[in-house]
């Protein structure tokens, strides 16, 4: 059964890119509510084992643990997005043979059948870029023995190199917020039930 790792970087840093448009409680408030939602998707997903959040931050601890997901605790000023992962993968539990599946925190408009559309994927590794096809949303890896993550700049073209590997694309998974711009994009696109709407409508940042 794959293992979905979500990485969640500390809520004092989260979303710097949106200010100074929105302020550091909006951006904390936020990056909450899109991580809710990306939880919601993949626990919606049947095929896939408890998500397995990492992150330095308490807060997200808790809520992470609240919504029935495992957390590893990534080290407190660690700065290694993929050494941490590689670390969640085998705490937990992948060395059984689990493939994995590294989602981002802030896909708003992540769903089920997108991430199903992925783990369907017949290729030793599934790449979801994002929107400007640099970074890399969504890496689904199979053999858990070979997992190297190589996230930062330009990291879709990285994870597409790896022999064998598959560019996936689905609009949900392609968007996350960085930027204004980006936040501009998907509030027009969200599920008002989804928790990042309600969240925004909470805010007054529909018109951001």
């Amino acid at each position: 059964m794959p293992v979905p790792l979500v990485p969640l970087k500390a809520l004092a840093e989260a979303k710097g890119r949106l200010a100074p448009e929105v302020g550091p409680l909006q951006r904390r408030l936020l990056a909450i509510a899109m991580f809710e939602d990306v939880i919601a998707a993949l626990q919606a997903v049947p095929a896939l084992a408890a998500p397995v959040v990492v992150s330095p931050d308490r807060e997200v601890w808790r809520r992470a643990d609240a919504m029935g997901c495992r957390v590893v605790e990534e080290p407190p000023g660690a700065g290694d997005l993929n050494a941490a992962l590689a670390a969640a993968a085998k705490a937990a539990g992948a060395g059984n043979g689990s493939p994995l599946l590294v989602v981002a925190a802030d896909l708003p408009l992540a769903s089920a059948a997108g991430l199903e559309r992925v783990l369907a994927a017949e290729a030793p590794v599934a790449v979801v870029p994002s929107a400007d096809g640099a970074g890399t949303n969504v890496l689904a890896w199979r053999d858990p023995a070979s997992f190297a993550p190589s996230f930062g700049p330009d990291s879709a073209a990285r994870h597409l190199a790896v022999p064998g590997a598959v560019r996936v694309d689905d609009p949900g998974l392609s968007l996350d917020v960085d930027t204004v711009d980006d936040l501009r994009v998907v509030a027009g696109r969200l599920d008002p039930s989804s928790v990042t709407a309600r969240r925004l409508r909470d805010l007054d940042m529909l018109r951001v």
